[in-house]
């Protein structure tokens, strides 16, 4: 070593100060990143009260994380104006979580892992809310599938969460609160509670879409006495909303009423200007079915004047119907009838079926008032078919939510019993002073058991004999039918007829429509064949589009008669569906009476060969067995 070198080298107490300087350093730095985490924090959970000023704070804060390249300190920021922004603005969101994910790539460091994951889900929600399905599909499944503990499992959670609102939104109610419910189980073990609340909030919707809203009203005012302890104002306004949506679902008005009201003193103070006009159209909707029209007018005029027509047309139609019926309701007719021709196109071609409905019901009341009798009773007829449809589609999505939950209830009523039953038989063998009471306690549980058996027995076999799309008897159960009524026709020496009957062209509807719109065909089908039957006379679907009836007691005329009253009420009646329009179609009809000891399969043969006749005859139709000539 030359002296120069050495005597370049600093003496010992100066090496020690420079490594005393470098500690320093790092301490100093790990320091400002827990404090740069915390801060991120703060921002979560300012975002329920004031989502605003938490927008603005991550702005800041994601600065500072790109300043001191802290990728995980800035994907959570970034996390945290995405939930925020899924709210506010979803295509601004989608594109500050997209930068973030780039930003980290495909396989980021293991300390920004968590963050990068609970951003995807963020991103998957928002691709859900911005009509890009198959990209928040395959993301959310994704994370789904994630098979890690701790905070991966959290992250788990949030996929089924965002898949689970997707699939409730999308009609997958089964699908749908299997994801919800395990994804409230997950977040029940994360750190921020605003996961848990936001789960909760998304299951109480769930409950309110699927028809369940004692449920969902349980849910929510849990989530509103929380949000009010914890002063988050605006997740409060959402919550109080909310129940007001849920009253307002179940036609209670007058308690709805003042959750609106509060509503809308929460949303005037955090100045938002959509909700204020949701909360308005609310009051001036439960003033209206409270006959306070008078009162509920300026609310109307309020939430219509609110809303920008063009960036949201659905409900500035749904506005400006309420807006009619307060109109015509104070007599103020002919501006409701321009208002309503005013969005009366887009309410026709918007396949909005409640909007439709409503459009229709106050379209009635103004022709009435104008004594334009024909036109209000198009209108009302209308309006009634379009509700007559909406209530089978609810009793539908009611019917698989409650196979659902009977499911689940009975596996949790089962272990509940079975731990009742133990801590009985403890207290029995503590004291025998209680034995008489405890005696009759257990009868009282195990005749309830029975009771309730008894009760899954029948609910069960319903369900067996029932063909889950018309509600009909199914193939199975109608046969059973059918060889209880032949044989008791041989005894007491009567006719027994069976009508055959087929949707023509059927296989085109589902080409052209679509499977969901045949379906909407094969239902009102089901509706219009069954009030062509007499009382006694039983009808079933054995096939597709194949409808079997049963007429005890019916001759051939009366069976052909039976079965020319289907053909022709099919005809008359056009289905109306909800994407497809007005659909007109016909059925073919083949009619056979029994001849004495033929069995039932040699019966329902000819009812079928007659069935082809009328096919082959040119279809629209009823022929019957051995008929040489049966036109319509």
């Amino acid at each position: 070593m030359t002296a120069d070198s050495s005597a370049r080298r600093p003496p010992g107490r100066w090496r020690a100060v420079a490594v005393a300087l470098v500690c320093l350093a790092a301490v100093t730095s790990l320091q400002a990143e827990e404090s740069l985490s915390e801060r991120v924090e703060a921002a979560r959970r300012l975002a329920q009260r004031d989502p605003w000023q938490a927008l603005k704070d991550t702005e800041v804060l994601r600065s500072a994380a790109l300043a001191r390249r802290d990728l995980s300190a800035r994907l959570m920021a970034d996390e945290v104006a995405c939930r925020v922004l899924s709210d506010l603005d979803g295509r601004r969101g989608l594109v500050i979580a997209q930068a973030g994910v780039d930003a980290a790539g495909t396989d980021p460091p293991p300390p920004a892992r968590v963050a990068w994951l609970r951003l995807r889900a963020c991103r998957a929600g928002i691709l859900f809310e911005l009509d890009q399905a198959d990209r928040g599909r395959s993301e959310v499944d994704a994370l789904a599938a994630l098979d890690g503990t701790g905070a991966e499992s959290i992250v788990r959670g949030l996929g089924l969460l965002e898949r689970g609102v997707f699939r409730s939104r999308s009609g997958e109610l089964i699908a749908a609160q299997r994801d919800l419910i395990e994804a409230c189980a997950l977040l029940e073990g994360s750190p921020h509670s605003a996961d848990r609340d936001l789960c909760v909030y998304h299951l109480s919707s769930h409950y309110r879409r699927a028809g369940d809203t004692d449920e969902a009203l349980a849910l929510l005012r849990q989530l509103h006495a929380r949000a009010r302890e914890q002063g988050a104002l605006y997740d409060d306004s959402v919550y109080v909303y909310s129940i007001a949506r849920a009253l307002q679902q179940q036609q209670s008005w007058s308690e709805a009423l003042p959750y609106f009201q509060e509503a809308l003193q929460v949303y005037r103070q955090l100045q938002d200007r959509s909700g204020i006009a949701f909360a308005e159209h609310g009051i001036a909707d439960c003033l209206l079915k409270l006959q306070r029209a008078g009162e509920a007018l300026p609310h109307a005029r309020q939430a219509l004047s609110l809303i920008a027509h063009e960036a949201d047309p659905r409900e500035a139609a749904k506005r400006s119907v309420t807006l009619a019926e307060a109109l015509a309701s104070t007599g103020r007719v002919d501006e409701a009838v321009a208002l309503l021709d005013r969005v009366g196109r887009f309410v026709e071609s918007s396949g909005n079926l409640p909007l439709l409905a409503s459009w229709l019901g106050v379209r009635a009341r103004t022709a009435q008032h104008q004594e334009h009798w024909k036109d209000a009773y198009d209108a009302m007829a209308r309006a009634r078919q379009i509700e007559q449809t909406l209530h089978r589609q609810q009793l539908s999505e009611q019917s698989a939510r409650l196979r659902l939950q009977f499911n689940r209830d009975r596996d949790t009523q089962e272990l509940g019993n079975l731990r009742a039953l133990n801590e009985q038989g403890q207290r029995l063998r503590r004291t025998q002073a209680l034995a008489l009471g405890l005696f009759v306690l257990l009868l009282a549980v195990a005749v309830a058991l029975v009771i309730r058996k008894v009760r899954q027995a029948r609910r069960l076999n319903a369900l067996a004999s029932t063909d889950e799309l018309t509600g009909l008897t199914n193939r199975r159960a109608l046969l059973a039918f059918a060889g209880q009524a032949l044989a008791q026709a041989r005894a007491a020496q009567q006719p027994l007829g069976i009508v055959m009957t087929d949707v023509d062209h059927f296989k085109r509807i589902n080409d052209t429509h679509g499977h969901a719109v045949g379906d909407e065909v094969l239902r009102h089908v089901a509706g219009v064949l069954g009030a062509s039957l007499r009382a006694q006379d039983r009808l079933g679907r054995v096939g597709g589009e194949e409808f079997v009836g049963v007429l005890p007691r019916a001759g051939l005329a009366a069976a052909r008669a039976v079965g020319e009253r289907m053909r022709a009420a099919v005809e008359s009646t056009p289905a109306l569906s909800a994407t497809a329009g007005r659909l007109p179609f016909t059925v073919s009809v083949g009619v056979a009476v029994s001849t004495g000891g033929e069995s039932l399969e040699a019966l329902i043969a000819r009812a079928d060969a007659a069935l082809y006749r009328a096919k082959r005859e040119g279809r629209n139709r009823v022929c019957t067995d051995g008929s040489d000539a049966d036109a319509p």
